[in-house]
């Protein structure tokens, strides 16, 4: 796996959250995941669930493709087709788990 997908990842949440003025204890209560868990994610310590990853991104009001800007960059691996497909297969994930609610 590529170690710079979770370094991003975090970058990109930490970004979000202090964007919407939130601290990572606030983060974790609005996931309902560890703040301590949402720290090692910031700093690309661990890879988060799909799970965690729609829990944060519900808690900061996105979709969950939004915590990934740079798809390009971060999977070189990847078409830009393969990309689009992935960020459809997302989009049907959270319109999925949106229904459930």
């Amino acid at each position: 796996m590529n170690d710079k997908i979770p370094i991003e990842l975090g970058k990109r949440i930490r970004t979000l959250r202090k964007l919407k003025g939130l601290t990572q204890e606030e983060l974790g209560e609005k996931s309902g995941i560890s703040y301590k868990f949402i720290g090692e994610m910031e700093r690309g310590e661990v890879n988060p669930s799909l799970n965690s990853l729609i829990q944060i991104a519900k808690a900061l009001g996105i979709q969950v493709n939004n915590l990934f800007p740079h798809e390009q960059e971060l999977f070189p691996e990847f078409s830009h087709q393969d990309i689009q497909l992935i960020k459809k297969a997302l989009r049907l994930l959270n319109r999925g788990f949106a229904k459930l609610e």
